[in-house]
């Protein structure tokens, strides 16, 4: 199994322990909630939608995480400033993991943390994402809410080679987040499509071997924009997918963007399973999982 040479970081956000050694500290899953065509919500520009079903997604994964062993952060998406500070207050309240504040406008992302700023929430915010067309206005931002924490997207359009994208991180990405105040990075190696999920696979790898910083990738952004696969429903579906998200967990993946958060159900057993492999195996090799690893959980 996986040891790196590197001293591996681990981050504390929140409840949660992301990075370290394979075997370690189980992989974080995060699951999407609130996305652009998600059915609970009716109205996304005033970020209006059921209550009630968003609170039996994260109340359903977070029975999953506790079974399982496996931890989450709750990737929340807005596409106007408003719908995404409800969406967040939301998801606070029910939940006490780390929360993603995720959006495709980063104006939307910044509005966000500069809301949440010096509230009890801040700490738990994570933000999605930080990438090689950051702005000094957003990093501007980022310091002055405090927010300590965030993905940083290691992924362009001259980074398809792993090799790329350390070299990316290492020629200025890492020193611009940390000139925002950021302490916490998860560096998102980035995924263009389902075959390529081996180079980003491979980039974690090289993240963790040259920079120890915690790493993992995005699956979800590929797998179902797979119409091929999506025609097929299930189990074929689910099937295939559980397949594709242990390949970079079995790489050293620190963190999981799975999609969906309705697909908990079947997501967590799968990682998990695939998370006590990674443990069983590392104990010739001197690594001891956490308590609660689902390695003691699962079996």
């Amino acid at each position: 199994m996986l040891k790196f040479a590197q001293p591996q970081r681990v981050c504390k956000i929140g409840n949660v322990l992301v990075g370290g050694q394979p075997g370690e500290n189980p992989t974080v899953l995060c699951g999407s909630i609130f996305f652009r065509g998600h059915r609970i919500v009716s109205d996304p520009e005033e970020g209006v939608f059921d209550r009630e079903k968003a609170k039996d997604l994260l109340d359903r994964e977070g029975e999953l995480s506790a079974e399982t062993g496996i931890p989450r952060m709750i990737d929340v998406l807005g596409e106007t400033t408003k719908a995404l500070i409800q969406y967040i207050e939301f998801v606070a309240t029910y939940c006490d993991a780390p929360i993603l504040v995720d959006s495709s406008v980063p104006r939307v992302r910044m509005e966000a943390i500069r809301y949440f700023a010096n509230t009890e929430v801040a700490c738990r915010l994570v933000y999605n994402s930080l990438d090689e067309h950051y702005t000094a206005e957003e990093l501007a931002c980022i310091r002055d809410s405090g927010i300590k924490s965030a993905v940083i997207l290691a992924f362009g359009s001259k980074t398809g080679w792993p090799k790329d994208r350390v070299k990316l991180l290492k020629d200025g990405l890492v020193d611009a987040a940390e000139s925002a105040g950021l302490e916490n990075l998860l560096i998102d190696t980035g995924v263009l499509d389902v075959p390529s999920i081996s180079w980003s696979a491979q980039a974690i790898y090289a993240v963790k071997e040259e920079l120890g910083y915690p790493s993992g990738c995005a699956p979800a952004n590929a797998l179902y924009m797979w119409e091929k696969l999506k025609v097929r429903g299930s189990p074929d579906f689910q099937a295939v997918v559980s397949a594709v998200l242990a390949l970079p967990i079995s790489w050293g993946a620190d963190f999981i963007f799975y999609g969906p958060i309705r697909n908990a159900s079947w997501v967590y057993p799968a990682c998990a399973a695939v998370e006590a492999m990674v443990a069983y195996g590392g104990r010739p090799i001197g690594i001891r999982p956490a308590k609660g690893h689902p390695l003691y959980r699962i079996f």
